[in-house]
């Protein structure tokens, strides 16, 4: 039985196609060429170097900002009015979760959209529609589209191609 995977990993010449066997850096690039095409379809491997290189920058984005929350804490603790310990925390926690609130929506927002595309283009791959990502709005429907991802490609889920292909 012939598969993909018995062809070496070349990138296909259009980006409108899946690339099977894709390295780290080749999916990471189209990640973020890619980062609103919803139609097509991308291959396992696109999409897992993708939530990979989506976790690397996660954690270290979540550990960078851990110690500016500590050093904000800490120059609002300093500089504060030391006889009100009552005012003293609220402002340590009004400031640390207004710098995490920033930090958060600056490292989330440039990911998502890319993420829920190559999501989409996954569910393509494996003949099921985009709406599927809907699953992850409710508890626990995230993990149903991870099992889904990690499915072999459904030939036809050719049908998700452009008509130029």
């Amino acid at each position: 039985m012939h598969t993909v995977y018995d062809v070496p990993a070349t990138e296909p010449a259009t980006l409108d196609l899946p690339f099977y066997g894709a390295s780290f850096g080749a999916s990471v690039r189209r990640f973020f060429r890619k980062y609103a095409v919803f139609t097509g379809r991308a291959s396992r491997s696109e999409f897992w170097w993708a939530m990979l290189f989506q976790y690397i920058v996660g954690t270290i984005a979540g550990l960078v900002l851990t110690v500016v929350v500590i050093v904000v804490m800490a120059f609002v603790i300093v500089g504060a009015d030391q006889t009100d310990p009552a005012a003293l925390m609220l402002n340590a926690a009004v400031a640390s979760t207004l710098v995490t609130l920033v930090g958060l929506v600056a490292i989330t927002l440039p990911l998502l959209l890319p993420s829920i595309a190559v999501t989409v283009r996954r569910l393509h791959d494996t003949n099921r529609s985009g709406w599927w990502c809907l699953l992850s709005l409710i508890p626990f429907g995230g993990y149903a589209l991870y099992v889904f991802a990690a499915l072999e490609t459904d030939e036809a889920g050719r049908r998700f191609d452009s008509p130029n292909n």
